[in-house]
């Protein structure tokens, strides 16, 4: 089973049900043998962009930041808990790009809960081979199908504009 927490550090209109059907799709495709757990924000784009200058040294606004848990101290947790780490989604850059994408803003925060919980299982598309990029889309693909909302998102031709 996957868990999860949510802290809303900004106003957003998300189902804890929707949240958790893509929880579900994602473990159905992830396979996760017993108990895991991950934590969810939503923040503005001031955080954001703090957290992406801090831990990427980039002094951007971005979308999505996932951190896995590999990091020493960073969260403490139960020694029988297993914890993939936090993702942090940033509801206004979410919004633009649900319009560009022409889809409603549950389907974008899906798609980039799905892609932050792929860096969570050690998928990358930045640091590797095309290869390797190619696999985080298409496990990507498996779990957004499971939603049915994959032929929302067009990219699927060229993982470079991923």
């Amino acid at each position: 089973m996957l868990l999860f927490e949510v802290s809303q550090q900004t106003k957003i209109s998300i189902s804890y049900k929707w949240i958790q059907q893509i929880a579900e799709s994602f473990n159905a495709v992830q396979k996760l043998k017993g108990d895991w757990y991950f934590s969810l924000a939503f923040v503005d784009q001031k955080t954001i962009k703090q957290l992406n200058k801090t831990y990427r040294g980039k002094n951007t606004v971005t979308d999505v930041l996932s951190f896995e848990n590999n990091q020493k101290d960073f969260v403490a947790m139960p020694a029988d808990k297993n914890y993939l780490g936090e993702i942090v989604i940033c509801v206004s850059q979410a919004r633009v790009q649900a319009q560009d994408l022409k889809c409603n803003l549950s389907q974008e925060v899906a798609r980039l809960l799905v892609h932050g919980l792929a860096h969570l299982s050690g998928y990358d598309h930045e640091n590797c081979s095309a290869h390797k990029a190619l696999q985080m889309l298409q496990f990507e693909k498996k779990i957004l199908l499971k939603l049915g909302i994959w032929d929302i998102f067009k990219f699927e031709a060229d993982p470079q504009n991923y």
